[in-house]
């Protein structure tokens, strides 16, 4: 028996092992850069980059711990009390007990049995990791687990430092898909090495998303490590970032049970022998120097992941992608690009015959520039992005901006649906939230959604209730004219809350916040909140209206 055991130990590490130098082939060519420290690095990046370099803060900075707790001491009981018994109709969706905040929410609806599945990037280890919590019960009782995390094979196959980016799918058959991003955030300055590696993964979940498997699948891994002394090396030609995850589930699909992962390559290029700079090659994209592409894997159901392809074209300054899938079975993607800076131009792709083609009209061109208030210091280049739902072949992308085309300017930000013809590529733009038109209040990390009756839902944060334009509410609103109106909305948390007290120095609330509808027409809400006055927890919402 120990034999057998032992056997089946080894046969799954030289898996393992064997599909991390798959994707590690896959990944952008390696090349050598020579730098003199981790500045002249940084400089290097960021000079290049055009599009706005998007890594999540995957550590609490220095002093973090302090100021969190510090927060903690001045809780109110009040706060106290609705910290640890929730309120009146809200329900608090991390079950631990520790302060450290949870920013950035991803939520799937199990189709077959309405289990919904909510996963977190969650501070609780310092740096941020990925737990989820399953509810059986439409949402009043959660679960607290960890999901698997990575390993690096440019380093042994040692674990890797942090996970961000929360993606949560399920398929028609009761499986949960979860995916994240993960990597290393090493700094060794005794020996002058620097590992930055980065790497997307996913883990399938089982008995309608109640637990997950233990060992993740490997979709892309691209080094960014190296030593920075006088002979050393730094070898970087890119960087993954933002992944997110969508299954078919259309019944009938031709492509029934496919697993899609998507996701953004920063590309720093590959030196040549003759010292130019050549572009990045993963899996099957060809990416330039010193732009970003938006790159896709697909897998079936419980299988190994493709090569990734490209998604976005020639586009040279994309990122913040999504995919949903139409009535046919097929994959339509939404991304930004940030070309025309500083104007936003959304774009949808489609996957037809394995290829990805970019619709060359946009989806929206629209201008995110400045919030009502200043009493924020967390960044929101997540605001811009595509959160979308799909009713058949209406897609339902939601995202915030100041300004659309060349249509009146607000000065804070205002929460817009695009909705396209998915086989035609026609798209209108409409305003959702209906409070006054440029009346200095912001609404920011919207995401849609959409039943089976064709009714849309978008969820956001918004400070319309407050006057000194500092706390917030999350808030929903609701279509039922395929998004030419929204005029039933509400705030669905029972109170307030400052955003800025849950994370140290107001650093980070996060990208992006979901929501997502059941089969019993119930769309499931959740969102980080503050209303302790002190941490930054998770708490969520059944709406029925």
């Amino acid at each position: 028996m120990k034999e057998i055991l032992r056997a089946a130990i080894v046969t799954l590490f030289a898996t393992l092992v064997w599909g991390q130098f798959a994707n590690a082939q896959n990944a952008a060519t390696s090349h050598k850069l020579r730098f003199k420290n981790l500045e002249d690095f940084s400089k290097y990046v960021q000079s290049h980059h055009k599009a706005p370099f998007d890594r999540d803060s995957v550590r609490l900075p220095n002093g973090g711990a302090a100021e969190i707790m510090k927060h903690m001491g001045q809780r109110t009981p009040e706060g106290l009390a609705l910290a640890s018994t929730s309120s009146t109709h809200n329900v608090r969706i991390n079950r631990d007990r520790d302060p450290w905040p949870k920013a950035e929410v991803a939520v799937g609806v199990d189709p077959v049995n309405g289990n919904v599945v909510v996963m977190t990037n969650d501070f609780r280890e310092n740096y941020d990791h990925m737990f989820y919590h399953v509810s059986t019960n439409g949402g009043s009782v959660w679960t607290d687990d960890s999901m698997v995390g990575g390993n690096d094979p440019f380093s042994g196959f040692i674990p890797l430092t942090f996970q961000s980016d929360p993606g949560v799918a399920f398929d028609d058959k009761g499986h949960s898909y979860l995916s994240t991003i993960t990597g290393n955030l090493i700094f060794d300055f005794n020996n002058l090495y620097e590992n930055l590696d980065t790497q997307i993964i996913v883990a399938q979940g089982f008995n309608h998303g109640t637990y997950t498997n233990l060992i993740p699948t490997i979709v892309d891994t691209v080094p960014c490590n190296g030593n920075f002394d006088a002979d050393g090396t730094f070898v970087c030609p890119g960087t993954l970032d933002k992944p997110l995850i969508t299954v078919d589930s259309v019944l009938g699909s031709p492509n029934n049970g496919t697993v899609y992962v998507y996701y953004t390559l920063f590309c720093n290029g590959v030196t040549n022998p003759d010292g130019s700079i050549g572009p990045c090659v993963d899996g099957n994209a060809t990416v330039p120097a010193f732009t970003s592409a938006i790159l896709e894997a697909h897998a079936a159901a419980g299988g190994l992941f493709s090569a990734p392809n490209l998604v976005s074209g020639a586009l040279q300054n994309t990122q913040f992608s999504d995919i949903v899938i139409d009535s046919h079975g097929v994959a339509q993607a939404f991304f930004d690009d940030f070309t025309n800076f500083p104007y936003t131009t959304m774009y949808q792709s489609t996957l037809s015959g394995g290829v990805w083609t970019v619709n060359p009209t946009p989806v929206a061109t629209f201008l995110v520039s400045q919030t009502g208030t200043g009493n924020w210091f967390f960044r929101l280049s997540g605001t811009a992005a595509p959160g979308c739902g799909i009713t058949g072949d209406t897609a339902h992308c939601a995202f915030s901006a100041n300004q659309i085309g060349a249509g009146p300017f607000e000065g804070s930000l205002s929460v817009y649906d695009a909705v396209v013809n998915t086989q035609t590529g026609a798209s209108t733009v409409t305003r959702v939230n209906n409070d006054v038109f440029n009346g200095s209040k912001d609404h920011i990390f919207p995401w849609a959604t959409t039943k089976a009756d064709g009714s849309v839902y978008v969820g956001f944060y918004d400070d319309r209730d407050d006057p000194f334009l500092t706390k917030v509410k999350y808030w929903v609103a609701k279509s039922t004219d395929g998004g030419a109106t929204f005029p039933k909305q509400m705030a669905v948390s029972d109170t307030s809350f400052n955003p800025c007290v849950g994370f140290p120095f107001c650093g980070f609330f996060g990208d992006y916040t979901q929501i997502a509808a059941g089969p019993d027409g119930v769309v499931h809400a959740a969102w980080s909140d503050t209303r302790d006055g002190a941490s930054m927890q998770v708490f969520g919402q059944a709406i029925t209206w």
